[in-house]
């Protein structure tokens, strides 16, 4: 109502007309909000990926309609703000004041330009940025990296949400992607699903067909816990929801590290891959555990630590006294938004979390963050695309 009341006058001037506008606004409005109640009604636990129907859509345009008038607002906040002092101004003051009419009509129509903008820009993410796969190649160097492995690829993929896909060709093109780069190792850092462990169900087969030389290495990340549905972990569900979980990703072909290590040897050329559980910042699961995943861990060949939360880099590793040149994760999905040009990134992620997207280092650590292959909330990318990481792994001279 806010945004209609600031907007109604200047629309009804450009289009000369003083029912279209009303008409279009009140249409959209009833729609929404018979879907919001729509989705509600028909809500269950069986996420859309395995009815693959259109409700996640749904909740995405939603999202961008109400967003859209919330942040197109702002420019009419400010105006009222601004006639409330200067009502004030004219209140306490003895001559005449001549009310600003031009400026409120620019506000007003900078809040349609604002609100405009954001929506189509939206849309177009959903509807060309959602599966707008990207490989994403960096080199990194460790100073003790065996020389017999140099230029070790290492593809990384993150964040699948599997719940939010809308078929399975989708992933296939992904795992097509992934195996023409013919990776050394492919690691998966966390959130396969959404909550549920049936997200994953039309996925399995086509996760199978991933092929690397070394093996396939996952591990676990905040969704797949099951925590933001309410449901105790002490109780039958979740215990039955966790189990079929890590045996949907054995099934798949993933090596779940759960706190654990393995060595990966070739020839005299070696080093530890180890995989903690979620561990995040704030009110983020904890269930990771550093020292029990370093445990059996030979400190004097190189390390590489798979992390879902990159805030256990800064929190955690980083403190530790462990040789670990090398974290990967993901999580943050770059918010799905942003600016990723050559020299400039740019994203909100970036006020929550220093490392985001890319390559971060301090001395001879360094962290890498996925983008994120999946998405989750909003159905689309802005500027921020699905991720495939192709690392190179190379000695540091």
């Amino acid at each position: 109502m806010y945004f209609y009341l600031g907007t109604v006058s200047v629309v009804n001037k450009l289009l000369n007309n003083q029912i279209i506008y009303k008409i279009i606004y009140w249409l959209i409005c009833i729609l929404a909000y018979s879907g919001i109640i729509y989705i509600a009604v028909t809500y269950t636990k069986k996420t859309p990926a395995i009815r693959f129907n259109n409700n996640f859509i749904y909740t995405s345009l939603f999202f961008i309609f109400f967003i859209s008038k919330f942040i197109g607002s702002i420019p009419l906040l400010i105006d009222d703000v601004g006639r409330i002092f200067r009502y004030i101004f004219t209140f306490f003051s003895s001559s005449s004041s001549v009310h600003d009419i031009s400026r409120l009509d620019f506000l007003k129509k900078s809040a349609l330009i604002v609100s405009g903008t954001l929506f189509s820009t939206l849309l177009i993410g959903m509807k060309w940025g959602r599966y707008n796969f990207k490989k994403n190649y960096e080199d990194i160097f460790i100073r003790n990296w065996p020389t017999g492995i140099e230029n070790y690829k290492i593809v990384q993929i993150s964040d699948l949400h599997l719940g939010s896909f809308s078929d399975v060709t989708k992933l296939e093109e992904v795992v097509e992607m992934i195996n023409e780069e013919k990776p050394d190792m492919v690691v998966f850092t966390g959130d396969l699903v959404n909550n549920y462990y049936h997200e994953a169900l039309p996925f399995v087969d086509t996760l199978k067909r991933i092929e690397a030389k070394d093996g396939k290495f996952a591990i676990l990340g905040n969704h797949d816990y099951c925590d933001y549905v309410m449901l105790k972990r002490d109780s039958k569900e979740w215990k039955e929801n966790f189990k079929n979980l890590l045996a949907l990703e054995k099934e798949a072909g993933f090596d779940l590290l759960l706190n654990e290590s393995r060595l990966i040897s070739k020839v005299n050329n070696r080093f530890n891959i180890v995989g903690v559980e979620n561990w995040g910042a704030g009110n983020f699961n904890k269930d990771g555990d550093l020292d029990k995943a370093m445990n059996n861990v030979d400190p004097n060949i190189p390390t590489i630590l798979l992390s879902h939360d990159p805030s256990h880099w800064n929190k955690v590793v980083l403190k530790s006294s462990y040789n670990i040149p090398l974290q990967l994760s993901g999580h943050t999905h770059g918010m799905q938004f942003g600016i990723e040009i050559p020299g400039f990134k740019w994203s909100p992620a970036q006020y929550r979390y220093k490392e985001w997207a890319g390559l971060y280092k301090k001395g001879d650590k360094q962290i890498y963050v996925n983008r994120g292959l999946g998405h989750l909330g909003y159905a689309g990318r802005v500027g921020i695309m699905p991720d495939i990481s192709v690392l190179n792994i190379k000695k540091k001279i």
